[in-house]
């Protein structure tokens, strides 16, 4: 009864204090003008508010910073309530600039539209802090260590963001620190030549190389690839990781240093794990716990050992594990002259899928690598990325790996689902039609609309069209895997393409459908099997008509680490179709493929090879033909011969990390030849450049120049590479 009681009368007094809001002015503005201001009331006006209602739109006033003083008062006029708040404005700044020391690893244009105090408005301490906090976070997205007036550790960074303010100006003011060099002191007695190999593995360019170069060296390095960002200095430590010499107190220091622009160096003060303080007789070494490798050479060791000496056993120990990827922990110690090594070797436990809302958990699972009482390695986790990502049903793949127990890892495979299930390319094309036709039968227009894993079952369909003035072609496309949880891939195409002749005034259509089965990769490995039935109907001097049947089987061994872009591994495939008749003149053929690819990294560069063959024996029927086209052509132009032999030839410099856009720059050179026997009496060729751009809503876009049958000519591909 007094709880019913409280609530009754509070209800009471908001109302009985309470008040229609109609109209709220300023006195006072200055350099602000009411509709700067509208934000903090707009919400209250026609609403009956009372005083928490009116403190809440001081409280959004003074937020902005631009007031000394806000106060208030109510002015009632024919029952018409008006809020009426006295301001004092802060002093106008005239002037907002940004001075940037270094070689802008931003626009300069980019930062400054990141600036919220403007020109002509009150000084406020928010949008100053704002400002800074708005350009630290600019280079901090961008990957880069930095740090501003208001951060703790204000010296351990490459970027430095600060600001000054003036009676009527601010300045803002970023610093960009060069890497001048790495270097490591402390106690490194012992473990020089680690120190070195370590500058070398993590390829982190240093400043003072630059520097030493002339002009004309200069000219093909750029200044801005010795500004570190945070990945490289986590190589660092990621490569100190690898060894047991390196104690937890290990520290690093940011110095600066006197040169042409900011610079730093970093100083690693080495401190090392220790075992012994004294060298120290040992009768024998001791592996506990090692069940993968039995480290015979190394338990026979005895005599007096110093503590780098016994370290370098344990690194032994570790550097055999870290060879193999497996995840362990070591453990030495010295026991009664002996020297034990404990290593402790994990496992994987429970495996769970986070993050699946519509894909189906069968689609995909024969893909994860990661098996619950498997020895834990980080192979099993980065094939388990790989081939899922290679599905292309998700838009991000991670892991969460936490101990379940003493020797027991349980691992989380994280998903995240694409959003955007439709993709859209579409553009145009031209290339040399050839055999003397009109040189306006060279364009085409090609559209693709693809999605993949729309409903989470696993499927793929798609829609292709291409339109030519010569040739004319439309096509669906279906495949799922592991339908119903059934480990295998199933595919079905169905093809219409419309041809005219102008030359011979003929035209042709052409209606194809096909379906395939192949099995799921195991150790990398699949077959395929297939067939389909073609229907072709040809309007000319000599009219034909006729159905045909092909069937296929192929074989195909792939370990490339991506299918849109790849830049390591191999690809091999063998495909034999044979075609037979049905009814009229269909063609009886037997034609072979061949691929092999190949690409090798070296850091962003990739050398990429292809070699393509085809061959077709033909017994009767219509003649069919083998063309050199489209992904798998010679670029820049069309090539059609029973016999074909194809070489592609690239080197890319690819950009998969930190971006959303995947791309390759690449420079070719293509080797064909097409023919009735190969007797490679003319080799064709062509050369160029050829730019990649893997775009989220579109996939794939390839268009370049090639220099073929001395002319250039423009090519656009949509698909993967090979």
């Amino acid at each position: 009864m007094k709880k019913a009681l409280v609530v009754v009368l509070s209800l009471f007094f908001v109302l009985s204090f309470s008040f229609v809001l109609e109209k709220v002015s300023f006195n006072g503005l200055s350099s602000l003008s009411e509709k700067d201001l509208k934000f903090a009331y707009e919400d209250y006006l026609g609403m009956d508010v009372n005083d928490y209602a009116i403190n809440n739109i001081v409280r959004n006033l003074k937020s902005t910073g631009y007031f000394s003083s806000v106060e208030w008062e109510k002015v009632e006029k024919d029952n018409v309530v008006e809020l009426v708040i006295n301001v004092v404005e802060n002093r106008k700044i005239e002037n907002v600039s940004l001075e940037i020391n270094g070689v802008g690893l931003i626009e300069k244009e980019t930062l400054e539209s990141s600036i919220t105090l403007k020109e002509g408005k009150p000084f406020s301490f928010v949008k100053f802090k704002e400002s800074i906090e708005n350009i630290t976070k600019l280079y901090k997205d961008n990957g880069y260590l930095v740090a501003n007036v208001f951060s703790k550790n204000k010296d351990q960074a490459f970027v430095y963001v600060s600001g000054t303010v003036g009676s009527t100006e601010v300045t803002f003011k970023v610093t960009e620190y060069a890497l001048y060099d790495i270097e490591f002191s402390g106690n490194t007695k012992g473990i020089e030549e680690v120190l070195s190999d370590i500058k070398k593995e993590t390829k982190i360019k240093e400043y003072k190389d630059y520097l030493e170069k002339n002009w004309f060296l200069r000219l093909f390095d750029s200044e801005k690839d010795y500004y570190p960002k945070l990945s490289d200095i986590q190589k660092v430590y990621q490569q100190l990781s690898k060894y047991v010499y390196f104690s937890p107190y290990t520290n690093l220091q940011f110095l600066e240093v006197d040169t042409e622009k900011p610079s730093k160096k970093l100083n690693f003060v080495i401190v090392q794990n220790t075992i012994t303080r004294e060298p120290i007789y040992i009768q024998k070494v001791d592996i506990e716990g090692n069940t993968l490798n039995d480290f015979s050479d190394l338990e026979t060791l005895s005599g007096t050992f110093t503590n780098i000496e016994l370290l370098n056993i344990v690194q032994k120990v570790k550097s055999w594990y870290d060879s193999k990827e497996y995840f362990i922990e070591i453990n030495p110690k010295l026991e009664n002259g002996i020297f034990k090594v404990e290593v402790l070797e994990y496992k994987f436990g429970k495996l769970n899928i986070d993050g699946l809302t519509r894909t189906k958990e069968y689609t995909f699972d024969d893909l994860i690598k990661v098996k619950p009482g498997d020895y834990a390695n980080r192979n099993s986790l980065r094939d388990t990325y790989v081939e899922i990502y290679k599905t292309q049903f998700f838009e991000n793949i991670d892991f969460d790996i936490t101990p379940f127990s003493t020797d027991t890892l349980d691992v989380t495979l994280i998903v995240k689902e694409k959003e955007k299930r439709f993709n859209f390319i579409g553009g145009g094309a031209w290339g040399p039609p050839g055999d003397d036709r009109p040189w306006y039968e060279g364009f085409a227009a090609q559209m693709q609309l693809k999605t993949t894993n729309p409903f989470g079952l696993g499927q793929t369909i798609g829609l292709n069209v291409s339109l030519g003035l010569a040739n004319k072609v439309v096509g669906l496309e279906y495949s799922i895997r592991k339908p119903f949880g059934k480990p295998v891939i199933f595919g079905s195409t169905l093809n219409y393409s419309y041809k005219s002749d102008s030359l011979e005034d003929a035209t042709s259509n052409n209606f194809g459908f096909n379906v395939s089965l192949s099995t799921l990769k195991i150790n990398n490995n699949s077959f395929s099997f297939g067939g389909g039935v073609n229907y072709k109907k040809t309007i000319s001097a000599t009219p034909t008509e006729y159905f045909g049947a092909n069937v296929l089987v192929g074989y195909n061994y792939e370990n490339l680490d991506d299918l849109i872009i790849p830049t390591k591994g191999i690809n091999l495939n063998f495909v034999g179709q044979k075609y037979f008749k049905l009814t009229g003149d269909a063609p009886v053929a037997l034609k072979l493929q061949e691929e092999f690819s190949l690409h090798i990294p070296f850091s962003n560069i990739v050398v990429a090879s292809r070699l393509y063959a085809s061959q077709l024996f033909q017994e009767e029927g219509s003649t069919i033909y083998n063309y050199l086209n489209g992904l798998n052509g010679l670029r820049g132009a069309t090539l059609e011969g029973n016999k074909t032999l194809l070489l592609n030839n690239d080197l890319r410099y690819v950009l998969k990390e930190n971006t959303n856009m995947p791309f390759y720059v690449a420079l070719f050179s293509d080797f064909a030849y097409a023919g009735e026997d190969y007797i490679f009496d003319k080799l064709n060729y062509s050369f160029g450049v050829e730019l990649g751009i893997n775009v989220p809503m579109f996939g794939l876009l390839r268009f370049g120049e090639a220099y073929y049958n001395d002319n250039w000519n423009f090519f656009f591909l949509m698909g993967k590479t090979f």
